[in-house]
């Protein structure tokens, strides 16, 4: 017997008590304290030798129809009820002379077993029914906890594929730049293939992490615009700027800006003759980190014609790692200027 069910008895037969003594007070009147005593002692002892037989038996009942469980119970309210009035009897007689309601044994142990079947019956249902909203409680914490499980294996699933998506796309173009260097540079392409290591360290360090720095990111966007620098010479010229508190702090899913940035280069600088600027900033505004990719190129204004996959998986992963919270705004003034609104305390 737990401490908890212990604790259920015990209140329950004080109720029982009160009702008790307060009828026995009421048929003969007299010291309400002694009419309490009395029906204190008996309901206690019979309480819990009823619990105690029940508890024992608890198990094997079940196995019983629904009719014999039944019977059984009432043969059981009437075992616990004639042990209990035994020892109530003695612990009453230890410390009165005798119970002046009754004129014999008999009738006393009769009086007990009619109420030992009524409250037997009453708390038999009360704690079956509290065991069973209580089972049910936890099961649907527990069909709660498994949903939350399965939606977040979904959510990384879903990040997983969108992040393979990405980095095809993202690898495909860095080969591209260093095969029209290897004829016209050797050494620069050497140099180059350095840095494409350094971007596949990443990408597979990014598909082993649910996130990472934001210095991590810029410094990986960083070295692919240096790649790109290579390639298009002085028609491409960048900047990064970023707040020192952010770098570290801030996590955000790996390669976010640099389909970004790729995305600058490809669609408005590399077209453009004389080339561009592309410029990289992540501040704090308020409890938000905004990061924002701008170019001064030719810009775009259909989401089909290739820019779209690669803005709009990059939307998706935002809206996922941040259950929603992220912002993500295209402006179109004179080039394309993307800015992304993060919250800074990710959970």
């Amino acid at each position: 017997m737990t401490k908890k069910n212990f604790g259920r008895i015990a209140v329950f037969n004080l109720i029982i008590a009160v009702v008790i003594g307060s009828a026995l007070s009421f048929a003969y009147p007299g010291s309400w304290q002694f009419n309490f005593l009395t029906a204190y002692i008996f309901s206690n002892c019979i309480g819990f030798s009823i619990h105690i037989l029940v508890h024992l038996l608890g198990s094997r009942l079940e196995r019983f129809p629904i009719t014999l469980r039944r019977a059984l119970l009432v043969v059981l309210f009437l075992i616990g009820g004639s042990i209990g009035t035994e020892v109530g009897y003695w612990i009453h007689r230890a410390l009165f002379s005798d119970i002046i309601y009754f004129t014999g044994h008999l009738s006393l142990l009769l009086f007990n077993l009619v109420l030992a079947i009524i409250f037997g019956s009453v708390a038999v249902l009360y704690f079956s029914l509290k065991e069973s909203a209580e089972k049910m409680a936890i099961m649907l914490k527990e069909k709660e906890l498994q949903e939350e499980r399965l939606t977040r294996s979904k959510v990384k699933a879903e990040l997983d594929a969108l992040q393979s998506k990405i980095n095809p796309h993202f690898l495909f173009n860095t080969l591209n730049s260093i095969a029209s260097l290897i004829s016209e540079n050797p050494r620069k392409a050497e140099a180059t293939v350095e840095k494409l290591s350094e971007l596949f360290r990443y990408t597979l360090q990014t598909s082993q992490k649910d996130s990472v720095k934001l210095s991590e990111e810029l410094e990986i966007v960083r070295s692919y615009l240096e790649i790109e620098q290579v390639r298009l010479e002085d028609r491409l010229q960048f900047n990064i700027a970023c707040d020192s508190s952010l770098a570290e702090e801030l996590l955000l899913p790996g390669l976010i800006i640099q389909p970004l940035v790729e995305n600058s280069i490809r669609h408005g600088i590399a077209p453009k003759v004389e080339g561009g600027t592309v410029a990289v900033d992540a501040k704090r505004v308020g409890n938000r980190c905004v990061i924002s990719v701008s170019d001064n190129g030719i810009g775009f204004r259909n989401m089909n014609d290739g820019t779209g996959h690669g803005l709009n998986s990059v939307q998706e992963r935002l809206n996922l790692f941040y259950g929603g919270r992220a912002q993500f705004q295209i402006l179109h003034n004179g080039g394309t200027h993307i800015i992304i609104s993060i919250p800074l305390l990710h959970g």
